[in-house]
């Protein structure tokens, strides 16, 4: 039999609506449930194509279609070059819904079903489209969602509106999940805090208020100096000519504790010295920044293209373009300082210092958006593009299913 708790139970049994919502916890099994909900009613969606909605073609590919693949076997084809899967004769369209000008993918389409990944990740104009889009009689939503900003437009259009609308909503946390154990549940908890503590783990919409990394500690998170030599080196660099320029050397060494830390910083504030600095001498400072470590990769924000050239021009290698996805990012930093895994070293002091003055914007939450103030961040943007662009597509997401959920669904004979 397949190992389901009785929340997942209710919700394959309930989400006959219009719109079926399963928003909470990371790993509290949500994506587990819709995933199976979603390939029943594959067999059972009125004639017509169906869509899989995530915020990008890798997410997509990586969160769902890697996931049904596995379920359902050589009865799933995937086909990359037109962005299609084909389940049980069902044409199913993948598309990826980034930005507002996504809606135009959808504009004069029709569908008979569509699951969307984190619906809280996708413009508010695209899924106003696709509600216009999912007319044929008796076609239905469903997706997933962490929860947001309490001013988020899925919360406050839909989810508040609930009882107006042909809409139902679930809400899971850990205890839902079955398959994890008391042990990984403890864990998980200890790797959030603040903010992502009350989102991720207790499942609450609530706002991004006061400091970012609001845990930061100084006596726990810094350490006096390097704990020895690093296995690979990373940059991370947020350029700027009127606005301070800001390097970090990241070294990661898996064989000692802490097995990453900030080694240095470089901090340039043309405003205090009343000089601007060009790109040429930014790009012989970065040299000199790295002279005689064996750097891996430095990460730059894409749009420094004019300095990129530069230090090409100047005989630095292996530059790549940084992940600027910021919310992403700050919950990335903030999970491996929470758990123990990155540490700073006391000889980065404009980092240590902007720890404590990297806020949220006030103005932003109002709009139901999730953004740091612009203001004191330049050392945080380098960290930020640091750790996540070198590490962060590795950790993985924290809610998807697991191989032995996969065994239990395969043992539910009749099925698939």
């Amino acid at each position: 039999m397949l190992n389901l708790s009785p929340k997942q139970k209710k919700t394959l049994k309930e989400s006959t609506s219009r719109i079926n919502i399963w928003e909470g916890a990371v790993r509290s099994g949500k994506s587990f449930a819709s995933l199976i909900r979603w390939l029943e009613y594959i067999q059972e969606a009125p004639e017509g194509n169906l869509v899989m909605i995530g915020r990008t073609a890798t997410t997509i590919k990586h969160n769902l279609v890697d996931e049904i693949c596995g379920l359902i076997g050589t009865d799933a084809r995937y086909y990359s070059g037109k962005n299609e899967l084909n389940l049980w004769g069902k044409r199913i369209y993948l598309i990826g819904a980034s930005d507002e000008r996504a809606e135009t993918k959808i504009r004069g389409s029709t569908f008979a079903g569509a699951y969307i990944d984190e619906a809280t990740l996708i413009p508010e104009s695209f899924w106003t489209m696709l509600l216009s889009r999912i007319s044929i009689p008796g076609a239905k939503i469903f997706t997933t969602t962490n929860p947001d900003n309490p001013f988020h437009w899925l919360k406050k259009n839909y989810i508040d509106r609930k009882d107006n609308l042909d809409l139902k909503l679930w809400k899971f946390l850990l205890d839902d999940n079955p398959s994890l154990t008391e042990e990984f549940k403890t864990n998980l908890k200890q790797e959030y805090r603040g903010l992502w503590y009350r989102r991720y783990i207790d499942g609450e919409w609530c706002l991004a208020e006061g400091t970012i990394y609001d845990f930061f500690d100084e006596a726990i998170h810094c350490i006096n100096h390097a704990p020895g030599l690093a296995q690979e080196y990373y940059v991370g660099v947020d350029y700027g000519t009127n606005n301070p320029c800001a390097f970090l050397l990241l070294a990661h060494n898996p064989n000692t504790y802490p097995n990453m830390w900030i080694e240095k910083e470089y901090y340039y504030d043309s405003s205090k010295t009343n000089r601007q600095k060009t790109d040429t001498e930014y790009a012989e400072d970065l040299k000199k920044f790295i002279d005689g470590i064996p750097v891996r990769a430095i990460y730059i924000d894409p749009s420094a293209a004019s300095f990129k050239l530069e230090c090409q021009r100047n005989g630095i290698r292996n530059i790549l373009d940084a992940e600027n996805d910021v919310l992403d990012g700050i919950r990335f930093v903030a999970s491996l300082l929470t758990n123990g895994t990155l540490k700073i070293t006391k000889q980065c002091p404009n980092l240590i210092k902007e720890m404590s003055s990297y806020v949220w914007d006030s103005r932003a939450k109002d709009h139901g958006e999730d953004k740091p103030l612009k203001k004191n961040d330049h050392l945080q943007d380098a960290l930020r593009y640091l750790c996540y662009t070198a590490f962060g597509k590795t950790f993985g997401s924290q809610d998807r299913m697991t191989p032995e959920d996969i065994k239990n669904l395969r043992r539910k004979a009749g099925i698939f």
